[in-house]
């Protein structure tokens, strides 16, 4: 059975739904520092999905490996998904979460000092997966279109010494923002429309956190239901 079809021919525990995740195509803008030693052609690159704060334990923690055999000769690359579909079983009281915020997507290589991924766009969707007792088979509930794009640091952009100090008092507040149940906590912050997002993006990962910019679709769900975010903080998984 091939593992695309597993999704659809294993059995669904009571109480649970199926969620498959159908990757459309991702574009990827590439930095890296050793052109003359390896390119992303010869490094394995894998995915590696985040679902904020929900705690979703089925998905591969080593990460979902992508096809790099696409020629580009710009830095700008597409990546597709090698052979396996993306899927997990969740609780049903957590799909209402689920499909009203965005997953964070990111990629990451065997040698990350030397290449760095950043997702420029990546469209997915969600396909909503239960079990129909009256049909006894597996049925598609619904199927929901969603976009990411992956916050990139900006290497030559420099700070005064008041933006760094700012910067440094919002990633503190957040990180005291945290749920240790979770790892992460959607926060507000006042990043000067985006200007000061690169250097506390920077500053949280090499304290151990991993800040990402929640884009315009993502913020406007959570408005819906009442709560007002620009990023979400976590702590730093080690793949």
């Amino acid at each position: 059975m091939g593992e695309s079809n597993k999704a659809y021919e294993l059995s669904i525990d009571d109480g649970k739904v199926r969620i498959v995740i159908k990757i459309e195509d991702i574009k990827v803008d590439v930095i890296n520092s050793t052109n003359e030693f390896i390119t992303p052609s010869d490094d394995e690159i894998y995915l590696f999905l985040s679902f904020s704060d929900l705690e979703i334990n089925s998905t591969r923690e080593e990460g979902y490996k992508l096809d790099n055999s696409i020629s580009n000769k710009s830095e700008l690359k597409s990546f597709l998904i090698e052979k396996e579909s993306i899927w997990f079983d969740v609780d049903m009281s957590k799909m209402s979460n689920l499909l009203n915020n965005t997953i964070q997507f990111s990629i990451k290589g065997k040698h990350p000092n030397h290449i760095k991924y950043f997702v420029k766009k990546l469209n997915y969707k969600i396909e909503w997966l239960q079990f129909d007792k009256q049909k006894d088979s597996i049925s598609t509930v619904s199927v929901t279109k969603k976009s990411f794009s992956q916050s990139r640091i900006e290497s030559n952009m420099s700070y005064s010494l008041e933006e760094i100090a700012k910067s440094s008092e919002l990633l503190s507040r957040a990180i005291k923002k945290i749920d240790l149940r979770t790892g992460s906590s959607y926060v507000r912050l006042n990043s000067e429309d985006g200007k000061l997002d690169p250097i506390m993006v920077s500053m949280a990962e090499k304290l151990g956190y991993q800040l990402e910019v929640l884009n315009e679709e993502a913020i406007n769900d959570l408005q819906k239901r009442g709560r007002k975010a620009t990023h979400i903080i976590s702590l730093m998984i080690n793949y």
